[in-house]
């Protein structure tokens, strides 16, 4: 069987790659074990994920007050859960009577320290129901009023 030269300048480049792969591997990723408080039988990377912030309830509602939320307006609550996640960067506003409201959340990358999204999802809050008034429920994903959900 004959190889042309592509063939073998290919195989070579291939060659050349994986030795680069292989030789970059090293112990650059192994932990060092001797130091104080290492266990030297465990090489465990830990990364933990920040607590979330704390509620922000002493600006907003009496503590006494508990909103009813209609269910259509829970359910539209979780799809923002969902997109917020479980540190994330939103707020989740509704009506007082709990049968309209309007989110805003953003991923990191997007959010600036300029922007205010408690000013925008109150924005659309108002907008999506015009006559309402409209109060911040969650930040990020913690409520931030008492509530049930209206049977």
């Amino acid at each position: 069987m004959r190889l042309s030269k592509g063939t073998v300048s290919r195989v070579l480049v291939l060659a050349l790659v994986a030795g680069a792969i292989a030789a970059c591997g090293g112990n650059g990723n192994k932990m060092a074990t001797g130091g104080p408080g290492a266990n030297p039988g465990d090489n465990t990377r830990i990364s933990t994920i920040p607590e979330p912030p704390a509620a922000d309830t002493s600006s907003l509602t009496p503590s006494t007050q508990v909103f009813s939320i209609n269910k259509g307006i829970w359910d539209d609550y979780q799809l923002y859960l969902s997109r917020v996640g479980r540190i994330g960067n939103g707020y989740y506003a509704i009506t007082e009577d709990g049968v309209g409201g309007a989110s805003w959340s953003c991923s990191d990358a997007l959010c600036g320290m300029s922007y205010d999204g408690k000013a925008a999802a109150m924005k659309q809050c108002q907008e999506s129901n015009p006559g309402k008034t409209c109060l911040i429920f969650a930040k990020d994903n913690h409520p931030q009023v008492r509530y049930q959900i209206a049977p």
